[in-house]
C-alpha cells in the first residue's frame, strides 16, 4: 500500500478546465483515476480524501495499491508517495481523522429491503416524529459517536477516553472523563449525473484518538475504508502519532 499526497503540478494553472475539474468531488474522482488506473479492467483500488492547501489549491490524500504515476506528459500533479505498512501492536494508541459517508440501515413500512438513510436526517426524522426539538450540532455529535463506535467494534479500534473540560448542567466548565473524538462539518453533497438522478449523500468530519485492539484486523479496514460513497472522497483515515491527545 502507498500513501500518497497529489498537489496541483506547476502546468495545472495553464489548464482551468483542469482545475475546475478536480474543485468537484466528481472531477477529482475522474481525475484521479488517470494516475491510478493501469488498464481498462482495473476496479478502483485507492482511496482519497479532498482538502485545500493554505492559497485555496485543492490537494489530496490518497492510500492506494499501488503509486500513482503521471501518464498524460504534462506536469498536472506533484506527487509524494511512501509505502504504508505500519507495524502495530496491540494497545497502541493513535490520532485520526476520518470524512465519511455515516449512514443508518432503516426497513420502511412495507418495504422487503432495507435503506441507507443520512445519519443526521435521520435523527432529525425521528426527533420531529417524537415531538422533540432538533439541534443539528447535537444530532451529529451523538449520532455520529454511536456510528463511529459500532465502527470500531467490527474494524478492532476503540475510540481512546480522556479527561476534557464540559460545560455543566450549572454553565461552569467541569472535567469528566469522555471518549477522545470530535464530530463535525456535517455536509449534505449533490453530484450532477449524465442521463440518471442525481447522486446525493452526506458527509461527516471525525477526529480524536483511537486504540487499536487487532491490528490486522484494523489494518485490513483501513485499506477498504469506513462507510460508503468512498469513490467521492470518503472512507479514508488518515492515522498520525499521537503527542498530545485533544480531541
Amino acid at each position: 500500500m502507498y500513501l500518497c499526497t497529489l498537489e496541483l503540478g506547476p502546468d495545472a494553472d495553464r489548464r482551468p478546465a483542469f482545475r475546475r475539474e478536480v474543485m468537484t468531488l466528481g472531477g477529482a474522482h475522474r481525475a484521479l483515476w488517470q494516475v491510478f488506473s493501469r488498464d481498462s479492467e482495473q476496479q478502483r483500488d485507492f482511496l482519497f480524501r479532498a482538502e485545500t492547501d493554505a492559497w485555496g489549491r485543492p490537494r489530496f490524500i490518497t492510500l492506494s495499491a499501488q503509486p500513482p504515476v503521471e501518464t498524460t506528459g504534462a506536469q498536472l500533479w506533484t506527487i509524494i508517495a511512501k509505502p504504508f505498512n505500519p507495524k502495530l501492536s496491540v494497545g497502541d494508541r493513535l490520532g485520526f481523522s476520518l470524512r465519511a459517508n455515516a449512514t443508518v440501515a432503516r426497513k420502511g413500512q412495507g418495504q422487503r429491503r432495507s435503506q441507507r438513510h443520512d445519519l443526521v436526517m435521520d435523527a432529525k426524522w425521528r426527533a420531529d416524529t417524537a415531538g422533540h426539538p432538533f439541534d443539528l450540532v447535537v444530532a451529529m455529535r451523538e449520532a455520529g459517536e454511536r456510528w463511529l463506535i459500532a465502527q470500531a467494534r467490527q474494524a478492532g479500534f476503540e475510540i481512546a477516553q480522556g479527561v476534557v473540560d464540559r460545560i455543566g448542567d450549572d454553565g461552569l466548565f467541569e472535567k469528566v472523563t469522555a471518549n477522545l473524538l470530535s464530530t463535525k462539518d456535517y455536509q449534505q453533497h449533490r453530484l450532477a449525473r449524465k442521463g440518471g438522478n442525481p447522486i446525493r449523500f452526506s458527509t461527516v468530519d471525525f477526529e480524536g484518538v483511537l486504540v487499536v485492539r487487532e491490528p490486522g484486523t484494523f489494518l485490513e479496514q483501513v485499506r477498504l475504508g469506513f462507510g460508503h460513497q468512498k469513490a467521492f472522497g470518503c472512507g479514508l483515515m488518515v492515522l498520525r502519532k499521537v503527542v498530545n491527545e485533544m480531541a
